[in-house]
């Protein structure tokens, strides 16, 4: 129940067009993350798959959602995206489980980004924190926001630019460095609300630092490597 998973981050060794549709040979070889549920570490009713890459310029991050009622209606950046359907990537790229970045995007690419403070169980949200570079699209095999009609899934593509991530050792990181990172999905649906973690935190608490992963960087290129496509 302490252990935390790793997950080896290789280089990506061809460009990578964000348009949410992971297409890229470098996607194909990218190891896959599953989240499980963040409560109790089973597997969630509607899978979540997460790939991660980097280059000198950006950690690339690519969920896949298995959804039948995919929807949305937050539109204004920064709003409360948490409290619907959304993908979240928690950043603590120097490990002090004090300080880190969180970054979500809802089905209608519509994002929040901030930066928090956390210390003690006590949270501070610094939402006048804007990342300068960040990308983000997202692509709907389904109906979005026609709650009749059945749904099949939403794909969120990321690059989450390196240079945001100032507590980090090194920009770009070194082979071998080490950052803190959770993964994280929130379904709500007919079913009731889900909520999915790389590293499960063992309650609906998405802001437990010390049950962040552990992402490690290799200089490495991905190509080779022969993972199952989204």
């Amino acid at each position: 129940m302490d252990s935390r998973p790793i997950y080896t981050c290789y280089r990506a060794d061809s460009p990578i067009i964000v348009d949410g549709r992971l297409d890229e040979p470098c996607w194909r070889a990218a190891e896959p993350i599953s989240l499980v549920r963040t409560d109790t570490g089973e597997p969630p009713r509607f899978p979540t798959t997460v790939k991660l890459l980097w280059d000198d310029r950006f950690l690339y991050a690519g969920f896949h959602c298995i959804d039948p009622d995919i929807w949305g209606t937050i539109t204004e950046r920064d709003g409360p995206m948490y409290e619907e359907e959304v993908v979240e990537v928690f950043i603590d790229a120097n490990r002090d489980g004090i300080s880190y970045v969180e970054l979500e995007v809802n089905p209608l690419n519509v994002a929040l980004d901030l930066y928090m403070l956390n210390r003690q169980g006590r949270r501070w949200g610094l939402f006048d924190w804007d990342s300068t570079d960040w990308q983000h699209a997202v692509t709907v095999d389904g109906y979005l926001n026609q709650r009749d009609r059945g749904d099949r899934s939403w794909t969120v593509e990321m690059a989450i630019p390196l240079a945001d991530l100032a507590t980090a050792p090194h920009i770009p990181p070194l082979n071998g460095d080490v950052w803190r990172v959770n993964l994280y999905r929130i379904d709500r649906g007919t079913y009731g609300d889900e909520y999915s973690a790389w590293s499960p935190t063992w309650e609906i608490n998405y802001h437990i630092s010390s049950r962040f992963g552990e992402v490690v960087f290799c200089d490495q290129p991905v190509s080779g490597r022969d993972w199952q496509v989204f």
